[in-house]
């Protein structure tokens, strides 16, 4: 019976261990549960916090719990380096002071550096501090770093009334706490310097006096403008963005749809630069057409590479536009004016010509009709110039190889000799000069010419003259050469001392062209002149 009584009480001594053990897992699991429920409903709290001082109230209020303590703080260095108390609970305004007065002594900035995770709190070794420490009764502190990717964000300080060794579970979930409180920091330091920047750049983007846009050509639409769009259509971002596909439609001027469309379609093709530009008119919210000059470039990508975004910048060019209205209808009235000009220039050559013509009549000496009849020609050569510039639809340019085939053919013809009997040979290749130069070469060519009809073949004697007119593109060097076949100079003439009026206005001419005339009698006589062209 004994020993039954002894088997009874060791299994209700076993039994009660059993229920002991199980009531004190039961405990921890409570316990874990309900930290944990804790943690997440402070990680909850974290995340939800709106601003940084929100995270500083938030990680006191979960550090003190878990460290049973009532009094706590968070300090952050500021620009200079000084120590700052950010939020606390529990010590006083004055206490803090003397701290912050107390690390904004340079040797004392040393007690911050290399700060490590803290396995008790104990007062802090400088007497100094010990002294402040005991006026606010603390007894001990433990600093715990702040650390996220080798970034220090700051401490928290926790105050202890004495000396203590902290738990491992302490330990462990004041490490998680911390860990999370310098997570939150870091996302929420990071929200705060996007959210600047985007405001930086969207201050930028508001006070730009250009329309600063972003446009979707796949879904063919404006997903971003900034209020310069107002200020210089009338409408709103939001307007723009609410008018969708039909936007370019709507505000494009009929005129410039074909040119717009097709200019986002050779962007969609790939067929442009990363920079391009386009001009075009949109209207206004009141109706007015203003003419607008965009750059674009491609902002972003499918991910089969095509374009999907272009960012572009559209100025205002309505003013220049009217502006150039302006000076093209000015010139074309400048234009006219010269054209009338040079008509009446022509009108007054001619009448000249037929003064010297009634002049000739009156007039017996051989010698004397025969300088008329000289002034008539270099009269009469001017004159085709004024002619072909009032025809031209270029003021300021001749078209020097049209004129030379005038002006030669007018020569062949009204020279007195038979046609049969000197073959004319033109190679003459097409050539812009300007009137003075123009008028210049074709004084030349007319004295040297009627020279050739005159003397190069005596006694009707049969030849070849030749006028070769070309460009050399290498050196910009113009050619014109008029050569015979004929008897050639006399030796007796000396070309560049020569009396005749003629080779002398040719000399001149020349020299005020600053080109240069090469002669050749070797086979007839042969004028080789060369001009430097811009």
């Amino acid at each position: 019976m004994a020993r039954v009584k002894t088997e009874l009480r060791e299994v209700n001594f076993q039994l009660v261990q059993t229920i002991a053990n199980q009531q004190i897992a039961e405990d921890r699991l409570n316990l874990q549960l309900t930290r944990l429920r804790l943690m997440c409903d402070f990680v909850s709290a974290l995340n939800a916090a709106q601003t940084i001082n929100e995270i500083y109230q938030i990680a006191l209020n979960g550090i003190c719990p878990a460290l049973r303590i009532s009094r706590a703080a968070i300090l952050t260095n500021d620009s200079r380096h000084c120590l700052r108390y950010r939020e606390s609970v529990g010590i006083s305004q004055e206490y803090q002071r003397e701290i912050e007065n107390f690390f904004e002594g340079f040797d004392n900035r040393e007690e911050l550096k290399h700060r490590t995770f803290p396995y008790c709190a104990v007062l802090p070794s400088d007497r100094t501090l010990q002294r402040i420490c005991h006026d606010e009764n603390i007894g001990a502190l433990a600093v715990f770093p702040l650390e996220y990717e080798h970034r220090h964000l700051g401490d928290i300080v926790a105050y202890f009334d004495i000396p203590r060794q902290f738990t491992e579970e302490e330990v462990q979930l004041t490490q998680t706490i911390v860990t999370y409180i310098a997570i939150a920091l870091t996302r929420k330091q990071a929200e705060q310097a996007l959210k600047s920047s985007q405001q930086f750049i969207q201050r930028i983007a508001d006070t730009t006096p250009n329309i600063l846009y972003i446009y979707d050509i796949e879904e063919s639409r404006n997903i971003y403008c900034n209020q310069a769009i107002t200020h210089l259509l009338g409408y709103t971002p939001s307007e723009i963005q609410a008018m969708g596909e039909s936007m370019i439609s709507s505000i494009i001027h009929p005129d410039d749809l074909p040119k717009v469309n097709e200019h986002y379609q050779d962007i969609r093709d790939n067929k442009m630069e990363d920079l391009f530009v386009i001009e075009y008119r949109m209207k206004d919210i009141h109706g007015k057409w203003k003419w607008f000059y965009s750059q674009e470039t491609i902002f972003l990508h499918n991910d089969d590479g095509s374009v999907k975004q272009i960012i572009g910048a559209a100025s205002d060019i309505t003013e220049l536009k009217e502006v150039e209205t302006r000076l093209q209808s000015s010139l074309a009235e400048k234009e006219v004016l010269l054209r009338e000009v040079h008509h009446r220039v022509k009108n007054n050559l001619s009448v000249v010509d037929s003064l010297l013509s009634m002049q000739a009549r009156h007039v017996s000496d051989v010698e004397a009709l025969k300088s008329l009849s000289d002034s008539q020609r270099r009269i009469h050569t001017m004159s085709l110039i004024h002619e072909q510039l009032y025809q031209s639809q270029d003021v300021d340019k001749v078209d020097f190889c049209e004129y030379l085939q005038r002006l030669v053919v007018n020569l062949y013809s009204s020279t007195n000799f038979n046609a049969s009997d000197i073959e004319l040979k033109l190679d003459i290749k097409p050539t812009l000069l300007n009137i003075d130069t123009a008028i210049s070469m074709g004084l030349i060519v007319n004295e040297l010419l009627t020279n050739a009809f005159k003397y190069a073949f005596p006694n009707h004697n049969k030849g070849l003259i030749e006028v070769v007119l070309y460009n050399s593109i290498e050196d910009r060097i113009l050619h014109l050469i008029i050569r015979d076949n004929g008897i050639g100079l006399p030796q007796t003439v000396d070309f560049k001392a020569t009396t005749s009026l003629g080779l002398r206005l040719v000399r001149i001419l020349t020299q005020q062209l600053r080109a240069n005339l090469d002669l050749s009698c070797s086979i007839g006589t042969s004028f080789h002149f060369t001009l430097q062209t811009s």
